[in-house]
C-alpha cells in the first residue's frame, strides 16, 4: 500500500499546485451539494453510525467543507505564497525559497466529530503529498467516503489517498512517512508519538477544553441562544465545545437569568436536533453531575424525565469540566479579569474561547488568554466553525508539514 501511495505521489509532485487546488474545489462543491449522491450517502451512514441528529450532521458537514475551501489562503499565509510549492519564490532581499510537502502524510483521526478528516486529507494533497488515514473505530465512514469522492473527481488524486485501520503497536505506516498528524486523548497521541521515527515530523492534537466568556454588554437572550447552539453541536464531544461560560454581572440578564435562558434554548434545540443515545457510562456521569448540583450549585436547570440537557449555575466562579452530552456550567463573575485567574491553572488544556462583548474589551481578554495558551477567540455561536486560517493549538498548519530550501542570490 505505501509503495503504491508513494508511486502516485511522485506523479502528483509534477503537477502545479493550482491544478491540485482546482480539483479539490470540485470535490468541495460536490460535498456542499446536498443532492449529490455521495453527500446523501454520508449523511445517512453517519446518522446511523454516530447517532447524531441529521440536522446537526448537515450543518456540521457544511462547516467542515467550507473550512477545507480555505486551504489556498492558508497556503499563502503559512508559506508566504502557494507558488512556493512549485518553484523558488522571493522570500526576502537576496533569498529565494521553495517548499516541499511531506511526501507521505499519515493521519490518525479521532471519532468524536464527523467530517474532520476532510481538512487534513485535502491539506496533504494540496502539499502534493500522498495521505494514509487511520479512521476512528467509532466513526469509520467519512474518511472512506471522502477518499472515494476525490477519486471520482480525479483518478491521480484518488490514488494518493488510502484509508485503513492498523494496530496502535504497528510501525509500518510511519517508516516512510514525512509527517504524522494524530488526534485523540493525550495517552493515545503519546502512544503514536513513541512509534514515529525521530526524523519524521509529528503534530499531535491531544486533550483540550473550550469555554465561553460573556461581557455584561452582551448578556442577552440572543447570546444565550447562540451559546446553546455551540453546546448542542456534536453533543459537546469536540475540543471546540464549550464546557462552561463565565457571565459578567451587570448586564440586561443576570448570570442566573442567562443560565435559565440557555436551558430554554437547549430545550428548543432538543426538538430540532435531539441528542444522541447515551452509553451507560455517559448516563451515569450526567446523573452524578446533576445530583452534585442539587447540593452544591446555586441553580439547576434540566430536562424533565430524561438527560437531554442540563445547565448548572454557580455564583462563585470555578473551572470544572463538563461530563459532556449537553451539560453546560455557568459562572457569575464581577469582572472579566477574574476569568484569567480562574482558568490559569488549566492553561495547558485551553483551546477555543467563545466571546460576546465589545471589541476593545475582548481584545484585552485575548491578550491575557493568549499568554496562558488559548489558541482561538471567536464570537459565541461560531465556536464549532473554525476557519482554515486558525492555527490549531497555536501552531502552524501547512507550515508545520513542509520543509524548505533557501537559495541566497545577489540582487
Amino acid at each position: 500500500m505505501v509503495e503504491a501511495l508513494l508511486a502516485a505521489q511522485r506523479e502528483l509532485a509534477e503537477k502545479p499546485v493550482a491544478w491540485v487546488l482546482e480539483r479539490l474545489d470540485r470535490v468541495a462543491q460536490r460535498w456542499l451539494d446536498h443532492a449529490d449522491p455521495i453527500r446523501r450517502e454520508a449523511e445517512g451512514r453517519l446518522a446511523s453510525e454516530t447517532g447524531l441528529a441529521p440536522t446537526m450532521l448537515r450543518l456540521g458537514l457544511d462547516q467542515m467543507i467550507r473550512r477545507m475551501q480555505g486551504i489556498p489562503e492558508l497556503l499563502d499565509q503559512d508559506l508566504g505564497s502557494r507558488a512556493a510549492l512549485d518553484e523558488l519564490v522571493r522570500r526576502a532581499p537576496g533569498v529565494r525559497s521553495q517548499a516541499w510537502g511531506p511526501g507521505l502524510l499519515v493521519c490518525i483521526f479521532a471519532g468524536n466529530v464527523p467530517g474532520i478528516p476532510a481538512f487534513d486529507m485535502a491539506m496533504g494533497l494540496a502539499l502534493k503529498s500522498a495521505v494514509l488515514c487511520r479512521p476512528a473505530s467509532g466513526e469509520p465512514v467519512f474518511a472512506e467516503l471522502f477518499a472515494r469522492s476525490v477519486g471520482e473527481v480525479d483518478e491521480l488524486l484518488g490514488r494518493c489517498l488510502a484509508v485503513q485501520r492498523w494496530g496502535y503497536d504497528e510501525t509500518w505506516p510511519y517508516e516512510q512517512a514525512g509527517a504524522v498528524v494524530a488526534y485523540g486523548s493525550d495517552e493515545s497521541v503519546a502512544a503514536v508519538r513513541r512509534l514515529v521515527p525521530a526524523h519524521v515530523r509529528f503534530v499531535g492534537h491531544g486533550h483540550k477544553l473550550s469555554f465561553a466568556v460573556v461581557a455584561r454588554e452582551s448578556a442577552t437572550a440572543q447570546t444565550a441562544r447562540l451559546l446553546a447552539l455551540d453546546v448542542a453541536m456534536y453533543d459537546q464531544q469536540g475540543c471546540l465545545s464549550p464546557h462552561m461560560a463565565f457571565v459578567e454581572r451587570g448586564g440586561a440578564l443576570s448570570p442566573a437569568a442567562f443560565a435559565q435562558v440557555c436551558g430554554n434554548a437547549l430545550a428548543g434545540l432538543e426538538a430540532e436536533m435531539p441528542r444522541a443515545k447515551l452509553t451507560q457510562a455517559e448516563a451515569m456521569a450526567l446523573r452524578t453531575a446533576r445530583d452534585e448540583a442539587e447540593f452544591a450549585a446555586d441553580a439547576l436547570h434540566a430536562s424533565q424525565g430524561d438527560l437531554a440537557w442540563t445547565v448548572v449555575h454557580s455564583e462563585a466562579p470555578a473551572f470544572l469540566p463538563s461530563p459532556l452530552n449537553r451539560l453546560l456550567r455557568t459562572y457569575a463573575v464581577d469582572d472579566l479579569e477574574q476569568v484569567t485567574a480562574v482558568v490559569k491553572p488549566y492553561a495547558a488544556y485551553l483551546q477555543t474561547v467563545g466571546v460576546a462583548g465589545p471589541g476593545q474589551r475582548m481584545g484585552a481578554l485575548a491578550g491575557a488568554l493568549g499568554r496562558l495558551g488559548a489558541s482561538r477567540l471567536c464570537p459565541v455561536g461560531q465556536m464549532q466553525e473554525p476557519g482554515a486560517l486558525w492555527r490549531h493549538d497555536g501552531g502552524l498548519t501547512a507550515g508545520a508539514l513542509v520543509r524548505w530550501i533557501d537559495m541566497e542570490v545577489t540582487e
